[in-house]
């Protein structure tokens, strides 16, 4: 099964943990790679409307796909919406999905995140099978890391 894990990060905590899901899929024989949303402003999340994606990863020639993002405003990223609105159709695709933020508790914006990135995929027709929300604080970081680990990997 070849897996793409297509992530958008700004300040890096959604790259390092879709770093340790590389090399878990690695360490398990699969054949993964990561790949990542770029955009033109430095600061996104200040204007969606005038975001410009630079870089947008292809899906094709992918059995499975992660999508990885943080949150902002208790909500996913504009950047990845954006990206994942313009993706052409997904079936066929088993699909997981998780979400980096800072807040302690997943209720504080990264269930909504998710329930918003798990819809938009439902309805290009992707088979979304598993889900993850990582408290980028210190105090919570390494134990949701290795939840998403266990649940995505």
């Amino acid at each position: 099964m070849k897996t793409a894990i297509i992530i958008y990060s700004n300040t890096g905590n959604t790259r390092r943990a879709a770093q340790k899901l590389l090399e878990k899929l690695k360490s398990t024989g699969a054949e993964a790679e990561i790949r990542e949303i770029q955009v033109s402003n430095a600061k996104p999340e200040g204007d969606m409307s005038r975001v410009q994606l630079t870089q947008t990863p292809s899906v094709e020639g992918f059995d499975r796909l992660v999508f990885a993002s943080p949150v902002w405003a208790f909500s996913l990223s504009g950047v990845m919406k954006k990206y994942l609105s313009q993706l052409p159709k997904l079936t066929g695709n088993k699909i997981s999905l998780f979400v980096t933020h800072q807040l302690p508790l997943p209720w504080m914006g990264g269930n909504r995140a998710i329930r918003q990135m798990k819809s938009i995929c439902e309805e290009k027709g992707g088979d979304v099978v598993s889900t993850a929300v990582i408290c980028a604080n210190d105090a919570r970081r390494e134990r949701d890391t290795a939840d998403m680990l266990r649940r995505l990997a």
